[in-house]
């Protein structure tokens, strides 16, 4: 990871979506840490669809992790953001490991 010529912060090849997604990047590959970043869960347009920031490979069961900026994440936002959490643990429940969450304070 690093940044671009264009001045762009960059995990596994893709820009990434915030500076604070790039510092939890940076930490778990420090960890040595396998993930896949920007995971899409669901089909696009279908309710239920979301982007997981990181599906990090852990053991037994690979552990999904978003970055939480306090504007999107808080408010009017964050009552969806439940949401779409609670439905996730639920589908999930049997092959993965609850949503872990990194706020921005926390990058």
């Amino acid at each position: 990871m690093a940044k671009n010529q264009n001045e762009e912060y960059i995990i596994h090849g893709q820009t990434a979506a915030s500076v604070n997604e790039y510092n939890v990047a940076m930490a778990l590959d420090h960890y040595k840490l396998d993930y896949e970043y920007q995971y899409f869960f669901g089909l696009a347009r279908i309710k239920g669809f979301q982007i997981i920031d990181f599906l990090v490979k852990t053991s037994p069961k690979p552990t999904p992790l978003n970055v939480q900026g306090t504007y999107w994440h808080t408010g009017r936002y964050a009552r969806e953001e439940q949401i779409k959490v609670a439905a996730l643990n639920s589908r999930m429940r049997k092959l993965w490991a609850e949503m872990v969450h990194v706020w921005e304070n926390e990058c």
